[in-house]
């Protein structure tokens, strides 16, 4: 028996494409952000892919990719506010240079993971820890299924942390980016060797559907 994670990172966002900071004002996604999922949906229409259990965050630009990708999935959708992105708190809705000249702290986070970026929000040591609970709470209530998550790219560096049992300090000497609408897949499986279970890294940054285009 195997549990399969796919995380799927949201389209463009506006605050991606215009530099702000946005969690709970997020305005949702761009044109181009829409074409991207499209172009997911596409894929998953063309090369179908077998989910049991279909998780989104509940933020703005989660929820409108999640839902386009809805009717190619052909599940419904268990919204869950604990895949939120880093959550920001005074930052949110200001421009990245606003935000940096109000709150310096803001880029000491990644270097010092126990600095809460913004008053209210969290720190990367907080944000890693919310990841890892929630990634277990799926991964355990859907044992042997194959889930797929729409969340965002916080989410996707932190299920590293998560699966390879590394402190949120690892973030200060690595990176794991992944594009608008890529895909990361983790499998649980009994080890070849002596049987232990243990996370399978199987792809990370699959966003094939969008070779040979402008996306």
């Amino acid at each position: 028996m195997q549990t399969t994670l796919t995380l799927i990172r949201h389209g463009e966002s506006y605050a991606n494409s215009e530099n702000m900071v946005e969690s709970f004002t997020c305005r949702g996604l761009t044109a181009r952000g829409i074409a991207q999922v499209t172009a997911l949906q596409q894929r998953f229409t063309n090369q179908p892919e077998q989910y049991d259990v279909f998780y989104a965050s509940t933020l703005h630009r989660a929820r409108v990719t999640a839902t386009i990708l809805a009717p190619a999935i052909g599940l419904p959708i268990t919204w869950e506010d604990d895949l939120h992105e880093l959550r920001v708190g005074e930052a949110d809705g200001l421009s990245y240079t606003l935000v940096t000249e109000r709150y310096p702290q803001f880029d000491r986070g990644i270097i010092d993971v126990h600095t809460r970026v913004a008053p209210q929000g969290e720190s990367w040591n907080e944000f890693a820890a919310r990841c890892a609970r929630v990634l277990t709470m799926i991964a355990a209530s859907h044992r042997g299924k194959r889930i797929a998550i729409v969340c965002h790219g916080g989410v996707i560096e932190a299920s590293f942390l998560w699966a390879l049992d590394l402190s949120a300090g690892a973030r200060t000497r690595v990176a794991f980016p992944a594009r608008n609408t890529a895909l990361t897949t983790w499998v649980e499986r009994a080890s070849p060797h002596d049987g232990r279970r243990e996370w399978q890294l199987t792809r990370h940054n699959d966003a094939k559907h969008l070779d040979g285009t402008d996306l």
